[in-house]
């Protein structure tokens, strides 16, 4: 039995590619070559916490953050964070 809450992605393929190009436009915006990197430092969280984005939603407190960074709007974030995932 699953865990109340718990999400689930429908389209694994699709969010890492969104999440990718999300870091791509984070890096080139920042000037840097890792756009995981620019976050974390950011952020003041692990290179390894933003690299699990890729398989898993962005967190909430974060996309304030990563809407700033990356020059995209807070809904844009927010349906690239939880477009492909459902809640079980």
């Amino acid at each position: 039995m699953p865990k109340i809450g718990q999400t689930k992605c429908i389209n694994n393929d699709a969010h890492y590619e969104a999440i990718t190009a999300l870091l791509e436009t984070v890096a080139k915006r920042g000037k840097k070559r890792r756009g995981d990197v620019v976050i974390a430092y950011e952020e003041d969280i692990s290179v390894y916490a933003v690299r699990m984005w890729l398989t898993r939603p962005i967190p909430k407190k974060h996309w304030k953050t990563v809407a700033r960074l990356s020059g995209y709007s807070l809904e844009r974030v927010e349906k690239i964070a939880t477009q492909h995932f459902v809640t079980v």
